[in-house]
């Protein structure tokens, strides 16, 4: 919070180009005093302080809201500076409205996404020249994001990665269900709770799996979302699949588990990394799941997020890759021991039929009292 701050009574104007935008909190005051930009937006919320320095080179600005008519409740304003981002601002807010309305009170767990209601998006127009900015106003998420929250804490214990794996597992097969890969998945993007529940947040890189965006793949137009480290090799060739969103959410359980950013881990050869040495307080079962999430094929990686959830249900049973690699070797050796004792059983064999045939062709010897005279 670079700009303002929590207990100062202060309401902030929406112009983006205003030389001054803080403003007395004071209801005499309805307009800002340095531009005269309205300071009541859509007739329900004030900004309270920036949650993003101002002034900066991003292409949005975000606030702490007070909505009028929920008084008490906690929300944040997104405003787009910058229409160069629109088409991904308005998927955003559409993605959250339609994931918001489909929420179902009955989950097992709620779903970690922030809530938008219906109306949440809309545009206002500031400045002489009739600027327009488009707005999205959200639930706030009242923490940190896990890149902020393990600068303050140790690497996780496996029970808690358990638990978090499966949190966010259960997020990503209900966008995948809706057809939507969220392509940025990193700790940074994901808010844990203060009650210790996990939200995946920025769905502006979110795509639709339709046929129009998978014509657009074959085509090569489709544009590339990527954060070193996170991001597979065929996202960043521009073709995004549900498994490039595991394989993200399975390298922000390795920076999550060993406190080093993925890429201190790569190995030059097999572009594979090497880091469960970096992680002695989990099994070899857990360390066999997350290697799966971050094979560098797709293929290599579960085939949907029940199977993921599948394996977190029995975490402890090993993975069939790993099965396979432990059978492997194993059935070589025994191959190989009953191919020598198969060649150690012939070559007695033959020894053996050798000495009786041996046996067979000498003459039988004649003993004196077996010979006879005649006369």
């Amino acid at each position: 919070m670079a700009e303002g701050q929590r207990g100062i009574n202060v309401n902030y104007c929406i112009n983006p180009r205003c030389l001054k935008r803080d403003n007395p909190d004071h209801a005499a005051i309805q307009t800002c005093q340095t531009c005269g930009t309205s300071l009541l937006i859509q007739n329900r919320y004030r900004l309270l302080f920036p949650l993003r320095k101002l002034g900066g080179q991003e292409y949005t600005e975000i606030f702490e809201v007070a909505d009028s008519q929920n008084p008490g409740t906690c929300k944040v304003m997104k405003i787009l500076k910058s229409p160069e981002l629109l088409e991904l601002f308005q998927r955003e807010a559409q993605t959250l409205q339609n994931l918001t309305l489909e929420q179902q009170p009955d989950l097992e767990m709620p779903l970690g996404i922030p809530s938008v209601e219906p109306d949440g998006h809309f545009t206002v127009t500031v400045g002489r020249k009739a600027r327009e900015l488009h707005c999205l106003v959200m639930e706030k998420i009242e923490g940190l994001n896990l890149e902020e929250w393990l600068r303050k804490n140790e690497p996780i214990s496996e029970d808690l990665a358990l638990k978090w794996l499966k949190q966010l597992t259960l997020t990503l097969a209900r966008l995948h269900q809706k057809g939507l890969l969220h392509r940025d998945i990193k700790p940074s993007n994901i808010m844990r709770k203060l009650d210790e529940q996990l939200v995946l947040i920025d769905f502006g890189t979110v795509r639709e799996t339709t046929d129009t965006y998978m014509a657009k793949i074959g085509r090569g137009r489709i544009t590339s979302i990527v954060s070193p480290g996170y991001t597979p090799l065929e996202q960043i060739d521009g073709r995004a699949v549900p498994q490039s969103d595991f394989y993200a959410l399975g390298r922000s359980f390795v920076y999550l588990l060993t406190g080093k950013h993925p890429i201190e881990f790569l190995d030059d050869d097999d572009d594979r990394l090497v880091w469960r040495d970096s992680a002695p307080q989990i099994s070899d079962e857990f360390a066999d799941l997350i290697d799966q999430l971050i094979a560098p094929l797709r293929n290599g990686r579960p085939r949907d997020a029940d199977e993921i959830l599948e394996r977190l249900a029995h975490p402890y049973q090993p993975t069939p890759e790993t099965v396979a690699t432990l059978r492997s070797p194993l059935l070589n050796r025994l191959v190989w021991i009953n191919t020598v004792l198969l060649f150690l059983e012939l070559a007695v064999g033959g020894v053996l039929l050798w000495q009786v045939n041996q046996q067979r062709l000498q003459p039988s010897p004649v003993t004196p009292s077996e010979v006879r005279e005649f006369p």
